[in-house]
């Protein structure tokens, strides 16, 4: 049957799409799989749209658990979801993105034949919520063979690297020897860094060249809408807050955090004040 993986999907506000990424998970040609969707205190008929597909999972042979919480933001979420995997690998998927019918089956085997590497990612496709099954990039292109290199570390701090959430899986038994509780800070950005970059710091990591995922670019979603500049330094300013706190949990000297914190991308964008919108 194959080992269990645990997917977790925060989901806020998302009735119009989370059905779009409930089905890539259904459909998924690997079966032994858990999903957590756990609903960030959503106003509109998301609750619903997750429920009626219960017992399609069911008779699937996968597992669809539904949690709920008061509204406290994408990272609180995927906090909460934390608590609850059992799986021995780990995915996570905002609700708006999709998988292809195979990712979860190609990630999971190359773990499997790879016990090296404390995690796999794969290429993906960006696509546009008006047309969500004509990819207008292969993200990882951009990167060339940076891709390649098992240390991801430096790169992820340098915007150089992968960082959507869908096209990782992690070894589960890894990630709790760097982070035994299962817990990120419920700082309102950076959440896959939390995840990320203690598995850099101390793993390497396995790409796959062909996508596997569906990042859809919406315009009303948090990270695309407008932000003026003073929005934009409060978001770096809290994204910069979230590295301090990730490595002083992953143990890393208050010296080397400070570096760490010059050389990422974000303060290259306090510092530049190349803000987006």
């Amino acid at each position: 049957m194959g080992k269990l993986i645990s997917i977790i999907s925060p989901c806020y506000n998302g009735e119009n799409y989370v059905g779009r990424m409930l089905e890539s998970i259904l459909h998924q040609s690997y079966k032994n799989i858990e999903l957590f969707c756990v609903d960030d205190g959503s106003s509109d008929g998301t609750s619903e749209v997750i429920l009626d597909y219960r017992s399609r999972f069911e008779q699937a042979g996968k597992k669809l658990c539904y949690l709920r919480q008061e509204h406290q933001g994408q990272a609180a979420a995927l906090d909460y979801g934390l608590k609850q995997i059992s799986g021995e690998y780990l995915s996570w998927i905002d609700c708006d993105d999709f998988l292809t019918p195979d990712s979860v089956e190609k990630k999971a085997a190359a773990l499997d034949a790879h016990p090296q590497y404390g995690i796999v990612t794969s290429n993906l496709y960006v696509v546009d919520e008006t047309d969500p099954l004509r990819p207008i990039q292969i993200k990882g292109e951009i990167f060339g063979n940076l891709n390649y290199q098992p240390k991801q570390f430096f790169l992820a701090l340098a915007g150089m690297s992968l960082m959507e959430s869908h096209c990782h899986m992690v070894r589960v038994e890894a990630f709790r020897k760097v982070n035994p509780e299962l817990k990120i800070s419920r700082c309102p950005a950076g959440q896959n860094y939390q995840i990320l970059l203690p598995m850099y710091y101390f793993y390497e990591r396995y790409f796959i060249e062909e996508p596997l995922a569906y990042y859809v670019i919406r315009k009303d979603s948090h990270f695309h809408s407008y932000k003026t500049p003073e929005e934009e330094q409060i978001r770096i300013e809290q994204l910069l807050d979230m590295l301090e706190e990730t490595f002083l949990y992953m143990g890393i000297p208050k010296k080397l955090r400070k570096m760490y914190q010059r050389q990422s991308y974000f303060m290259k964008e306090k510092r530049s004040g190349d803000y987006r919108g």
